[in-house]
């Protein structure tokens, strides 16, 4: 079930939160709406996530290592090949030897997160994706 909502804000920035977990999905959502973003869309689901995907690109995106039991490998290496910038938001701390050197190019922000870790993280990722896209 896709969700995307609006917030009355200047600027057109969109985000990608990908996440099974509904109520850290509307809580992500509540703080990049107050970050300055004016469209996010929820996903719970990989399937979901790839079908977006073809027919969108967001400004950023923030999304779970786990996804109903499938890991966001490849919804990360769809976003680093589209040059979104992409936060992994999980429960767990990264481990390379665990979730492996590709995910270790992408900010790691532990849940729960605040607006301002949420911030720094994104700021990070805008930052990373600039350098490997420039």
């Amino acid at each position: 079930m896709c969700v995307v909502r609006r917030a009355m804000v200047e600027q057109n920035k969109t985000a990608l939160v990908l996440d099974d977990e509904m109520l850290i999905a509307l809580d992500v959502e509540a703080m990049l709406f107050d970050l300055g973003y004016s469209q996010v869309t929820l996903l719970p689901s990989v399937p979901e996530a790839l079908a977006f995907l073809r027919e969108h690109t967001p400004d950023v995106a923030v999304i779970d290592y786990h996804i109903r039991g499938r890991n966001c490998e490849a919804i990360a290496g769809i976003l680093h090949h589209l040059g979104v910038p992409t936060i992994i938001h999980s429960g767990t701390p990264f481990e390379r030897e665990y979730h492996g050197e590709f995910l270790s190019a992408f900010p790691w922000l532990e849940k729960p997160s605040s607006r301002n870790e949420l911030a720094e993280a994104l700021a990070a990722a805008v930052s990373q994706s600039k350098l490997t896209t420039d």
